[in-house]
């Protein structure tokens, strides 16, 4: 009578918990409902960019999960415009950035446009890691609306084609894409979320689109497969596909495109480079950096790198550059002087900034975003800045010269 008994009670159990398990395990993978962005934040966040041909809006979402890197990569297409063809592609492979920034550098304006507006970049690239089928999804009403104004049709720039619930939007010309420019608020119709008025960015440093207007400006040229190699949307499964081979530079002319095989685009948390991660459950999944990956950090933080193994001492007057970069020029070499305060003299090891708190933000409207890109750090934002200020310094070969033409886009 026990073990009939028992046996009963443990059949239960074992139900329930099979029951139980799959949801928890669904849970784990989603964020709590307070984190999530809601359709409102979601649909304002996005309209500036959803009306991008589809091959330049993956690169852009794809970046903005590395906002640290969109700002080193803007810094240097900016002090390199000299830069051109197999010369700038020659350079683009040696700095050390995920394929979607480097992917980027043919779009100047672009990349400024997500530097300057580091605070909504950082935003659009949580949503898209942690939401990223919510993310499609609105891209795909956000274009439904257009299209319903008569305002996203065929140009001799781009085209729109529809298939069931889906629009896609392809340049006209592989090799020349065209950035459009629009204002939100006029080419989605009348806006449905008055407590969350769309975001206002131009991918053109100074420039307003007039409200009626869709503006392509110049085209941008890029290499023969850059629209294929990099992958593909997978819009009705919500799921976007990339070159397994991510080494390659797509802005190559010469490369083959043969042979490319895809697989689902997963983040790297290595090119995120310590900024933190939004909800409790990307952190889990990607915030929990190993010692390899600290060790691979260091060179950006202006520490020789003569605690890993194999690898020499930099020489006395030798820049310390990050893997893969090589030294632009021979140092001349100096008679020792004294050091002066605050100068960090060659050889010596950069000293640890002191960590600071970044004073608490007074609540604000849902446009205004929601926290700087660099609070919240894992090491400090005083150590952010140094690596920002030695990247700038340190990554052109043409010295620390300063870039021309800002952006001075915002949102309303």
């Amino acid at each position: 009578m026990f073990t009939a008994t028992a046996l009963r009670r443990g059949v239960i159990w074992l139900t329930v918990l099979a029951i139980a398990l799959p949801a928890a395990a669904g849970a784990q993978n989603e964020p709590a409902a307070a984190d999530k962005f809601s359709q409102a934040e979601l649909d304002q966040m996005l309209a500036p960019v959803a009306l991008y041909p589809d091959e330049l809006l993956a690169q852009v979402l794809m970046a903005a999960t590395y906002p640290l890197e969109v700002v080193m990569a803007d810094r240097w297409v900016r002090e390199n415009k000299d830069f051109q063809g197999d010369a700038l592609n020659d350079a683009l492979d040696k700095m050390p950035w995920d394929p979607s920034v480097k992917a980027l550098a043919p779009f100047p304006d672009v990349l400024s446009m997500m530097s300057q507006n580091l605070e909504w970049t950082q935003r659009v690239g949580d949503a898209f890691l942690s939401q990223q089928a919510d993310v499609m999804g609105s891209v795909q009403r956000l274009r439904d609306k257009a299209a319903a104004q008569g305002n996203l049709q065929s140009t001799a720039e781009q085209k729109v084609s529809r298939s069931d619930d889906v629009i896609v939007i392809e340049p006209t010309d592989t090799q020349v894409i065209y950035v459009p420019a629009y204002d939100p608020l006029w080419v989605y119709g009348p806006w449905w979320w008055p407590a969350y008025p769309p975001f206002i960015l131009y991918p053109y440093p100074g420039f307003v689109v007039a409200p009626g207007f869709i503006w392509f400006g110049i085209g941008f040229h890029v290499g023969v497969h850059w629209c294929t190699a990099w992958g593909h949307w997978d819009w009705h499964h919500r799921a976007v596909f990339v070159n397994a081979n991510r080494s390659i530079n797509i802005n190559r002319a010469g490369i083959s495109g043969s042979g490319f095989r895809t697989q689902t685009w997963t983040h790297s948390p290595f090119h995120r480079r310590g900024v933190i991660y939004r909800d409790q459950v990307t952190r889990e999944r990607f915030g929990r950096p190993n010692q390899q990956t600290i060790e691979n950090r260091r060179p950006f933080r202006g520490f020789p790198e003569t605690a890993r193994p194999g690898v020499a001492a930099p020489r006395q007057g030798e820049p310390v550059l990050p893997p893969g970069m090589a030294v632009p020029h021979a140092a001349a070499p100096q008679a020792p002087s004294r050091p002066s305060e605050g100068v960090r003299q060659p050889g010596m090891t950069a000293p640890r900034p002191e960590i600071q708190r970044a004073p608490e933000r007074p609540a604000t409207a849902p446009s205004q975003g929601q926290g700087h890109i660099f609070e919240g750090m894992h090491e400090g934002g005083a150590e952010v800045q140094h690596q920002s200020n030695w990247g700038r310094e340190s990554l052109s070969p043409h010295g620390a010269g300063q870039g021309g033409g800002g952006f001075h886009g915002g949102h309303r």
